[in-house]
């Protein structure tokens, strides 16, 4: 390959190239594994460059340059909120276990302990834990992977100079995706707000039947060991309910890219 060969297919496929870059970035910017402080910067940068290359030949779009800065700028904003809108779909789900967790923790009042995490500053113990286990099953799943085919997918609804976006499907798909969230996170939040609610009943009989026992001292440690006993004894429960959710992944994004 000769410099003029190589000048025109930098000219024709350098734009594109850069463009599946902004959707991929648009993607791993919230998508779980990826946002935050979950891998390093640089191992971030070269996974981008990596994913862009291999996107590259399956897209197979040449844009030829030169082109007005605006329809540049636009087809990177555009490309971006694809990316973007495809990766929050990941980020609810893994989410709805956190603010069920959240809801677990405040409960349970193991929120008083709290950890240092670099994603999100301090948070509660129990859901750092149960939102490690699910990005742990997310990853197991191959949840990231599919986040990636269906950026790949994304090319032939939105092609990769901007065009017109159906907002109405998109807010119809969203809407349906954070109400399946939010009876999740109450799918996991629910049983220890029953089990607290009894706990509290059991204790206000006590301090009738026994009103020389000091129900505060004996309620706050017994609670507590019953309530991580219960943490130990749902994790199985989780896992499954974790992963159902995660198995709805494809068909949210397949019901998003559908034409």
């Amino acid at each position: 390959m000769n410099m003029n060969q190589f000048y025109d297919l930098l000219q024709r496929y350098a734009l594109s190239y850069g463009l599946i870059l902004t959707r991929l970035t648009g993607m791993m910017v919230i998508a779980p594994l990826f946002a935050g402080f979950s891998l390093p910067l640089e191992i971030m940068v070269i996974l981008l460059l990596a994913l862009g290359y291999v996107t590259l030949p399956n897209v197979a779009i040449p844009v030829s340059l030169p082109m007005p800065i605006i329809t540049i700028a636009g087809s990177a904003l555009y490309n971006f909120f694809i990316g973007f809108v495809i990766g929050l779909i990941g980020y609810t789900i893994v989410s709805s276990v956190y603010v069920g967790s959240e809801i677990f923790g405040i409960q349970s009042g193991f929120n008083v302990s709290g950890s240092l995490d670099p994603t999100m500053e301090e948070s509660p113990l129990t859901s750092e834990f149960i939102y490690l286990v699910s990005v742990y099953i997310f990853v197991s799943l191959k949840g990231h992977l599919l986040l990636y085919k269906a950026v790949v997918e994304s090319f032939q609804k939105y092609p990769i100079l901007i065009s017109e976006i159906s907002f109405k499907n998109i807010s119809e798909q969203y809407v349906r995706i954070f109400t399946d969230a939010f009876l999740f996170s109450l799918q996991i939040a629910l049983p220890i707000i029953g089990l607290m609610f009894l706990i509290n009943v059991l204790f206000g009989i006590l301090s009738r039947l026994v009103p020389q026992m000091n129900v505060f001292m004996v309620a706050m440690p017994a609670s507590t060991l019953i309530l991580f006993a219960v943490l130990v004894g749902m994790i199985p429960v989780w896992v499954e309910l974790i992963s159902r959710m995660v198995y709805r992944l494809e068909p949210y994004l397949s019901q998003l890219l559908a034409k």
